[in-house]
Order: C-alpha cells, then sequence, then structure tokens
C-alpha cells in the first residue's frame, strides 16, 4: 500500500510455465488443506433453508435422468425471478447419484465448489500480478517467486477463512459458492482480455466481454447478486488495472466499456426505482424492521463483518444474528454515527488514493460493492455471514499485500514465510474448530444457544432438539420461553412455547407475565396482526403433526392449534397460500376430533374462497360421511367425478376412496344385528 514507481513496463506471458506448473502443484495443496479443515463438517446435518428448499422440495429429486425430471428440478427453487437453476439442478444430481438425500454427498459437493473457487482465486492474483508488481514494496522484495507467494497466500488465507464456512458447509447456499464460481471465472476472462487490449484490442475487447457477460448471466442463474460483477470488475479497473501503462485507444474502449455495461445499467436501475418506489419499500411490510432502522443499522453491519474477516472468532460467528441490535434511529446506540462516518471515510479514502495506494483502494472498494445489494437498501435479513464469500476477497487481499511485501527491508524472507504459514496454519485451526460444530445438528445448534444466549432463534432451534429428539418437553419449555421473551410478537416462539406449557400453568397466569406470552388468545392476535415468517409456518406445522400423530400431550393443544389456523384464515390482507394450508389442516384436526360440523363448515368456507378448487369439494364430501349423510356425499362426489377434475389421478384416486368408505358404511347398516 504504497507508491507507484516509474519502472518499466511488465509484460505477462500467458504461457509461462510458472502458471501452468507451480501454481498446478500450489491449487493441490490448497485443496486438500480445504478437505482436511472441513472434514469433521462432512457428515453434518441439512439445517434450516435446506429442509425448506431440498428435504421438502418433491421437484428436487431426480429419480431417472429424463429431460422431463431434468427440467423440474432445475425449476425446483422459487427464490427469485430466476430460480437460481444451476444449483437446483445440482441439489437434483447430488440426489441422483448418491441415491437419495444423503448429506454427506451434497457436502462434499459444497466443499469441491469451494476447491473449484480457490483454483479461480489463485488465477485472479497472479493475472493480477503485473499490477501488484508496480508497487516500491513488491520491487523491493527479496523473495525468489513474490508473484506464486503472494498468489498462494492470498488463496489459503481466502479458501481457510473460517467466516466463509456457511457458504461451504450450509448446503442450501451452494447458491451463493456456484454464484461466486461464475463471478470469478467472469473476472479472470475479462483480465485476460484486458491485459491483451494494448496489444490485440480485438481479441481484448471479445475476452472482457465474454467475461463480464458470461460471468453475470451464469451467476445470476445460481443468484441475483451476480449482477453485481460489472460493479466488481469496475473496481478492478477503477484500482488495480488503471495502474497498468496503456495507450489513449485503449483507455478510451475501457471508458466506452463501463458506460455501457456499468453506468446505464446503474442509470436504468435508479430510473426504474424512482418510477417504482415501492419495489423497494414495499418489502418492509413483512420485516420485523422498518427502511430507516435497516439503513442505520447496515453500517454497523458492515463494521461487524470486517472485524470478523480480519480478527477471526469463531464463537462470535454463527448461523443467526438476530442478537444484533437494531438502530432506530441516529442516536439510539451510539456507535451508529461512527460506523456511517466510517464508511463514508472509507469510500472517499479509496477514491482519493486510488493511484497512491490502489491496493487499499481496490480492497475497500471490492468490498463494498459486493454488499452494495445485500447490506443497503433492500428488504432483505439485517444480516448473515455468507454474504461475505466474494466480497470478504477485498480485504484479504489487502491482508495479503501487507503480509507478503510490507517493510522489505527490515523483516527477513524466512520470518516473513514463517508468519504467513503461522497465520494460514490458525486461520485453517479456527475453522476446523468451527466445522466440528456442524458436526451433527445437536452439537451446531448447542453451540448457537451457548454463543449466542440473546439470539431467540438459535433459543428456539435448541428447544426444538430438546423436544423433537430428546423428548424433553420440560426442559425445551425454559428454551422456547427464552425466545419468545426476546421475540416476543413472533408467532413461531410463541406457539412452540405453548404446546409445551402445561394445562396447569394456566393458574399461574395472574401471577407470571412472561405465562401470557403462551395464552392461545394472545399468540391468535400476533397471528392475524404481524407479518407470518418461516418460524412461524415451521412451528405451526410441528404443532399440526403432533396433534395428527394423536400424542395425548398435543391432541389436549388441539382446540388451541385450530384457533391458531382460524387466526391465519382471517388474518386481513394474508396470503392466499398461507389461507389454503390453514383450511386444509383445520378441516383435518376437526375430522381427528370427530367435529364433523366444524369440519363441513371449514370445507364450506374453502369452497367459497375457491370455487373452482375441487379438494375443497372432496373435504365437503369427507364431511359429510361423518355426518352419516350419504346421499348427498354421493352425489357430490358424482358431480366431482363428471367435472374436468374428475380426470386427474390424484382426485380419481380420493373419490374413489371415499366411495369405498361410503359403500361399507352403509353395508355394515345393511347387517341384521344393526336393524
Amino acid at each position: 500500500m504504497v507508491g507507484i514507481g516509474k519502472v518499466k513496463p511488465i509484460r505477462i506471458k500467458l504461457a509461462d510455465p510458472l502458471i501452468y506448473r507451480s501454481p498446478l502443484l500450489a491449487w493441490c495443496l490448497c485443496c486438500i488443506a480445504i478437505f482436511l479443515v472441513y472434514a469433521p463438517g462432512w457428515h453434518g446435518p441439512f439445517v434450516f433453508d435446506d429442509q425448506l428448499n431440498i428435504l421438502e422440495n418433491p421437484n428436487v429429486p431426480i429419480h431417472e435422468l429424463t429431460e422431463q425430471e431434468i427440467v423440474r428440478s432445475a425449476l425446483s427453487n422459487e427464490s427469485g425471478p430466476l430460480k437460481r437453476v444451476i444449483p437446483a439442478l445440482s441439489f437434483g444430481l447430488n440426489y441422483y447419484f448418491a441415491d437419495g438425500f444423503k448429506s454427506v454427498y451434497f457436502k462434499l459437493t459444497n466443499i469441491a465448489v469451494h476447491c473449484i473457487n480457490s483454483g479461480l482465486v489463485f488465477w485472479l492474483l497472479t493475472l493480477l500480478w503485473p499490477c501488484i508488481a508496480r508497487s516500491s514494496w513488491a520491487q523491493r522484495s527479496t523473495l525468489s517467486n513474490p508473484r506464486l507467494v503472494f498468489a498462494t497466500s492470498g488463496t489459503l488465507i481466502w479458501a481457510l477463512h473460517a467466516f466463509l464456512l456457511t457458504s461451504v458447509l450450509y448446503v442450501v447456499q451452494r447458491m451463493t459458492s456456484m454464484a461466486g464460481m461464475f463471478m470469478l471465472m467472469g473476472a479472470c476472462i475479462y483480465v485476460i482480455g484486458r491485459l491483451s487490449l494494448n496489444e490485440k484490442p480485438i481479441q481484448g475487447l471479445w475476452l472482457m466481454c465474454l467475461g463480464l457477460i458470461g460471468g453475470t448471466v451464469l451467476g445470476s442463474a445460481c443468484k441475483e447478486n451476480a449482477v453485481l460483477l460489472p460493479a466488481y470488475i469496475g473496481a478492478l479497473e477503477f484500482t488495480l488495472l488503471s495502474q497498468l501503462p496503456s495507450r489513449t485507444e485503449t483507455i478510451k474502449k475501457v471508458r466506452w466499456f463501463f458506460i455501457l455495461f456499468l453506468a446505464l445499467p446503474i442509470l436504468a436501475g435508479l430510473f426504474y426505482w424512482f418510477q417504482h418506489p415501492t419495489f423497494i419499500t414495499g418489502g418492509y411490510s413483512g420485516r420485523p424492521f422498518t427502511f430507516i432502522e435497516r439503513v442505520l443499522t447496515e453500517p454497523r453491519v458492515l463494521w461487524f463483518y470486517l472485524s470478523m474477516i480480519v480478527i477471526p472468532d469463531i464463537q462470535t460467528m454463527g448461523l443467526f444474528h438476530d442478537d444484533f441490535t437494531l438502530s432506530s434511529d441516529l442516536f439510539s446506540i451510539w456507535t451508529t454515527i461512527p460506523s456511517i462516518l466510517g464508511i463514508i471515510t472509507l469510500l472517499i479514502l479509496s477514491i482519493y488514493w486510488r493511484n497512491r495506494f490502489p491496493v487499499f483502494a481496490f480492497g475497500v472498494l471490492w468490498f463494498l460493492v459486493g454488499h452494495s445489494l445485500e447490506s443497503t437498501v433492500f428488504p432483505l435479513e439485517i444480516i448473515h455471514e455468507h454474504r461475505n464469500y466474494l466480497p470478504a476477497l477485498g480485504p484479504l487481499f489487502g491482508l495479503t499485500y501487507l503480509l507478503v511485501f510490507a517493510l522489505p527491508d527490515k523483516m527477513p524472507t524466512a520470518l516473513r514465510l514463517g508468519l504467513i504459514t503461522i497465520i494460514v496454519f490458525c486461520l485453517g485451526f479456527g475453522t476446523f474448530n468451527r466445522a466440528q460444530y456442524w458436526s451433527s445438528e445437536s452439537a451446531l445448534i448447542e453451540s448457537l444457544a451457548i454463543n449466542h444466549p440473546d439470539s431467540p432463534s438459535s433459543q428456539y432451534l435448541r428447544g426444538e432438539i430438546l423436544r423433537k429428539r430428546e423428548k424433553d418437553f420440560e426442559g425445551s419449555y425454559a428454551y422456547y420461553l427464552r425466545a419468545a421473551e426476546l421475540s416476543p410478537k413472533e408467532a413461531g416462539f410463541l406457539i412452540s412455547l405453548s404446546m409445551v406449557t402445561p394445562k396447569s400453568f394456566s393458574q399461574l397466569e395472574n401471577q407470571l407475565g412472561s405465562l401470557q406470552l403462551a395464552r392461545p388468545d394472545y399468540i391468535a392476535g400476533i397471528i392475524r396482526e404481524k407479518p407470518m415468517g418461516a418460524w412461524g409456518i415451521r412451528a405451526l406445522d410441528v404443532a399440526i403433526k403432533c396433534v395428527m400423530s394423536g400424542n395425548e400431550r398435543c391432541l389436549s393443544k388441539a382446540d388451541d392449534v385450530s384457533s391458531w389456523l382460524q387466526a391465519l384464515i382471517d388474518k386481513p390482507k394474508g396470503k392466499s397460500a398461507h389461507r389454503y394450508y390453514s383450511l386444509v389442516h383445520l378441516f383435518a384436526i376437526r375430522m381427528k376430533q370427530n367435529r364433523f360440523a366444524d369440519a363441513l363448515s371449514t370445507a364450506d368456507s374453502g369452497l367459497k374462497l375457491n370455487p373452482r378448487n375441487p379438494r375443497f369439494g372432496l373435504m365437503q364430501a369427507h364431511a359429510l360421511i361423518g355426518l352419516k349423510r350419504l346421499s348427498e356425499s354421493e352425489k357430490l362426489l358424482d358431480d366431482i367425478a363428471q367435472s374436468p377434475a374428475g380426470r386427474i389421478r390424484k382426485y380419481v384416486r380420493r373419490i374413489k376412496q371415499l366411495k369405498n368408505a361410503i359403500h361399507i358404511i352403509r353395508q355394515k347398516e345393511s347387517l341384521p344385528f344393526n336393524n
């Protein structure tokens, strides 16, 4: 991070054996190190979003390699407008070749993607060497092969960093790592084109376009934040690549290139936002925070990210960070204003010092560009570690430069290499230790609950483990209560708390205010008034399954669960999918309770909301059978059979089942001892 001296232009020969021989060996060693440090997590569990996106998604599995099944699997994901088809398809192929949802094969695939990405990082750092070599520190380096040392050190520091673990062992985050793979590939191809632009302008421009467009398109098919690739490359061009000696014609070509591929898309996006302001602000209606709270909190989040990148602490890291306090205004948390000013200062300095300290400028701008979508105004979750998979490369690039080239006249080569080796070992050891948390679901969730006592999600999941795996209802109560107290408006935590709260506790409600959180009427009110998120649906689903299983403890809560489902049905501006879900399961519970009249009323409500859905008609017929109104049920089944729905296999099968039930009842009624 020192000034650029006036030296002769350095030319890189892409056919130099150094790039293809020694680096290949270095990358192979890097891959071995990656597999070793992640070894404790090979057999780890599917967690959280893996359930919804993979395990419980019926369209993911590929049973036969037919065009129909491959297309269905590729389109199985509902996240984002492009459906993230490449990672979605990879999940289906994992299922096919592993013959089921065996987590070890999914985890090893993620680790393999990370190894590929480490190779691409190595390639990118090697290609950027002409920019680094022009600094005075690099010029005075006593290393025999500074390019190889820099690329190897930077790759290992990035690849073995514990803060990137969730992008590797969290299976569904293959979307992030695969997007990063295509973005890194695109950046490498761009740099190759850029380096040849002086001598072969046509070929150079074609490669630049191929890298930027190809990387963006393929990356966006994995995750939408790949649209940032032009901005990432812009940060490269603005800082490091601008240090290369270039002809006037080359500079003009580069400027027009970025006007076309970066400036115009940004202007188009801003114009669309100004024309449709609810495009962003409308998404906050379903969030537990406001637009202002998010915008004020994110600068503090960015500094948290930077602190974890520079000084990783595996006990502070975690799957959930909902214990991160929101900034409701500029003064509610004293670090809010310093954090905002600090980010602004970094941005200004990186622009002002881009020629004097290009490595510093690159590190800052690459990091900020990487967070310009997920850590700004868009209504996403406040904080997630996997968002740093590619942005972390910026600060780590700068740290690697300091380690390899700082104080060239005062630090002996042996001491420098020893220090780098110790740092890489410590990073790998930290990742190895963190991977042990991910060796089993109970180990992971216990570590989250211990390390994040103020995280409602972590406390809730610990209660889930105790209740579902260990059948410890009393032990789970304390964790559910803690989660509910930390987040008293989250329906999922309240539902789970209520399900394990003994009926005898109701006598203590007036003495203990915390027990109010478990009251069914309070929970129903929260469901009607507050957005119903993933935790709420998950907890409600668990409660429904428990009731339907016939568990005596859960059956005593059947009316409570029914009241929550009814609240979701009556919810103003509720989602149609949630309403349909609630009607179907409320009907099932009423039938389980032999409350056939209530079940019929539920089916009638469903038919009023969606008269074209034959499932509600079949529900009516089923309830009528329970009420012994067999002729009405039979007529209704005949009507459905003669409708277009009567030609659909699953409805044909259900009609047959219900008619068989009617036939059996009539046979029993006709027996002599029933007369």
